[in-house]
């Protein structure tokens, strides 16, 4: 036989496949992660793609559906404010396809992520880092119903779930590293809170809910709770806004945007919860809004700037409920942010070390597995002598050890060498069989032959 370069990865590829799925070169064409952030400019889109609202059955059979259109496992994940996908072994545009198949939707703005970036992308959702209220552990409850809907309705194989794990792992500790071990209070504690203040103060106040989404009636309720009356409700299509809680909206006047932007009304209080990619009130777009108002922006992104208000007006934006929140500053946040971006880093660092050393471990034990059966069939061959059996276990393991010891590649030449010099007594023709099996042996491996 002609002599050959023998690389290792090339033996790795018999083991098991799942095996690939941990090496680090190959992460990036394993895993790619599709999200959507809902705001004003795609919430019709939104609501076509999230699964909130639908039962089990439906669920399982959008995600079946989904998995089927690309060919490989996908898992879903919907909150009241994104909508993600993970797809394994599939290129993001594929899965983006499959995906428009069945929803029918074309073009869908999809921020995509692949491998490594797709895996940080995730730690820093689940760990709260991208909510808007920074360390809140909701998310986090979330994705592992999501995780465990997806393992009991077998959406998604154990290998592929283990992935998910690595994230809740991530997550638990950059919460511990950050101090977050319970959640921050809700916004709607917060705006609740702030309401009573306010309210406090001015008893009866005229008062302004921008949307009235699923945050909006609650801003509506909460402030019909607390004894008021006079409150405007502006969105873009009031008739189908009421007919989402007909109760609330009778206890309110309804108007569209425009209606609100030519009658400039005077208000006390002004609660945004707009969806909103870009803010909606800026310096040249002001809040058309008179008085003295106190504005509550619940709008994640943002939907008005400082500059948006008129004077006399005060603005509790992303600053003041991120510092009532975890009590920190701007500057402080700004700060939070890099230690998470950091922290992330370095834990995924650690992570795909330990994959890497547990794929070396099992290329280990494989390569060890296979000599130990070689040894088994020159234990009961013919050539072998009775006082040759007991080295030829601890001969085998000799020439694995030697195998697992070569930088990336050997030529098999320098194998057979190390195998033909042993300084074993071993007769010539059991050495000559040791010798063929063991060539033979590697060149099917590696499927040289």
């Amino acid at each position: 036989m002609s002599d050959f370069l023998i690389e290792l990865e090339a033996l790795a590829t018999s083991m098991r496949p799942n095996s690939e799925h941990v090496s680090r070169e190959k992460m990036s064409g394993k895993i790619c992660l599709l999200s959507l952030k809902f705001d004003s400019n795609n919430i019709n889109v939104a609501k076509r793609l999230t699964t909130e609202g639908l039962d089990l059955s439906e669920r399982v059979s959008f995600i079946q559906q989904v998995s089927k259109a690309v060919n490989s496992e996908v898992f879903e994940f919907s909150t009241c404010n994104r909508v993600l996908y993970v797809g394994f072994d599939i290129e993001p545009a594929k899965l983006a396809s499959g995906i428009s198949e069945v929803t029918e939707l074309e073009n869908i703005p999809f921020q995509t992520t692949i491998g490594s970036d797709a895996w940080r992308h995730l730690v820093k959702i689940c760990s709260g880092l991208d909510s808007f209220m920074v360390g809140e552990l909701q998310v986090m409850s979330q994705f592992r119903a999501s995780i465990n809907f997806h393992k009991e309705n077998n959406l998604i194989c154990t290998f592929n779930l283990a992935f998910f794990e690595h994230v809740i792992s991530a997550t638990r500790s950059i919460r511990k590293e950050l101090g977050y071990t319970s959640s921050t209070e809700s916004m709607l504690n917060l705006g609740t809170s702030s309401l009573e203040d306010i309210l406090a103060q001015k008893g009866d106040a005229q008062c302004v809910v921008l949307g009235f989404g699923e945050m909006g009636r609650k801003a509506v309720e909460a402030l019909q709770e607390l004894g008021q009356s006079s409150i405007i409700v502006a969105s873009r299509n009031p008739q189908e806004s009421a007919t989402r809680d007909t109760d609330l909206a009778e206890g309110c006047k309804m108007i569209t945007y425009s209606d609100l932007e030519d009658n400039s009304y005077a208000a006390d209080i002004v609660i945004s919860t707009m969806r909103c990619e870009s803010p909606a009130y800026t310096e040249n777009n002001p809040l058309p809004i008179t008085g003295e108002a106190t504005v509550l922006d619940f709008s994640w992104p943002p939907s008005i700037e400082q500059n948006g208000i008129s004077n006399g007006q005060n603005l509790l934006g992303m600053e003041h409920w991120i510092q009532v929140a975890r009590n920190i500053d701007h500057s402080e946040y700004t700060t939070l942010m890099q230690k998470g971006d950091e922290l992330i880093v370095n834990i995924q660092t650690r992570y795909m070390e330990a994959l890497s050393n547990k794929n070396e471990g099992r290329f280990r034990a494989f390569i060890y597995g296979h000599m130990e059966e070689l040894s088994a069939t020159w234990e009961s061959s013919l050539l072998a002598h009775e006082k040759e059996i007991p080295q030829l276990g601890a001969f085998a393991r000799e020439i694995a050890t030697w195998i697992c010891q070569q930088n990336r590649s050997f030529y098999i030449s320098e194998l057979m060498e190390y195998v033909n010099n042993t300084n074993r007594n071993l007769n010539s023709d059991l050495l000559a069989e040791v010798s063929h099996d063991i060539e033979t042996s590697i060149r099917k491996l590696t499927a040289v032959v």
